[in-house]
């Protein structure tokens, strides 16, 4: 659909812009940081690469196209002539996921590739930009790039779940985008139960987040996250849309 392209194009822009200024604001008030902050510049450098706000942001954007591409054939009831024309469901649910991880993929790639370089050449105004071949960068690029097709996976298994726009829109901004930034990482429960969620592991392995945590974990950890998350949201839309209606 039209709205797709406009959509991406957008949240594009905007995660530019987002970023872009996070980097300026830093390169002009970089002598009111401490020698300390400037030693360890580095941390800063990384989070103007990809902000938080940023993630949201393509989080969003992802979260409402992948949705949308299994919700619209079930609202309209298209979905019936699809499943008639290919009775083996789980073959259509595994094309929509192909595709939609990788357009979501491809996203990824061009938005956190291009902030990256933007945002790096804007802070070597005064020499404190980040080369893509610095130690720890590829992997934090690669968990913000892996990001968007994570994201359109976890969207599209509640849209198969839920079946309905708004619930499933509201289900997917309420439990996978906001629920990590109210859990607590002051009480062990709240922070373990925050661990197990995408953006907070994404956050552990872009170490992006400034001062002590009280439970802290390990990036491996953080990985398992994604990669369970994305083999759950799979085989779950494979499995219900197959079951379901039967």
């Amino acid at each position: 659909m039209r709205s797709t392209a406009w959509t991406l194009l957008v949240s594009a822009f905007a995660i530019l812009g987002f970023n872009c200024y996070s980097a300026y604001g830093d390169l002009v008030n970089l002598e009111n940081f401490s020698a300390a902050a400037r030693a360890d510049f580095s941390r800063y450098a990384m989070f103007d690469a990809f902000t938080g706000v940023s993630c949201m942001v393509l989080m969003l954007s992802v979260g409402i196209i992948a949705a949308n591409v299994v919700v619209s054939e079930y609202s309209t009831g298209l979905i019936r002539a699809t499943f008639v024309a290919v009775p083996a469901r789980h073959g259509v649910m595994a094309a929509k996921l192909a595709v939609v991880a990788t357009v979501s993929l491809s996203y990824g790639l061009v938005v956190v590739g291009g902030s990256f370089f933007v945002t790096q050449a804007i802070l070597d105004g005064k020499g404190v930009g980040l080369s893509i071949t610095d130690p720890g960068v590829p992997e934090r690029l690669l968990a913000s790039v892996l990001m968007a097709p994570l994201t359109a996976l976890v969207a599209m298994v509640i849209g198969v779940l839920v079946r309905h726009s708004i619930g499933t829109l509201t289900t997917f901004v309420g439990a996978f985008m906001l629920l990590p930034l109210a859990l607590s990482e002051r009480l062990y429960a709240t922070a373990v139960l925050g661990h197990l969620t995408p953006y907070r592991a994404w956050v552990r392995i872009a170490d992006i987040e400034f001062g002590s945590r009280p439970y802290p974990w390990t990036t491996s950890g953080a990985w398992t996250v994604y990669a369970v998350w994305a083999a759950l949201a799979t085989i779950l839309t494979v499995v219900v849309a197959q079951r379901r209606d039967h």
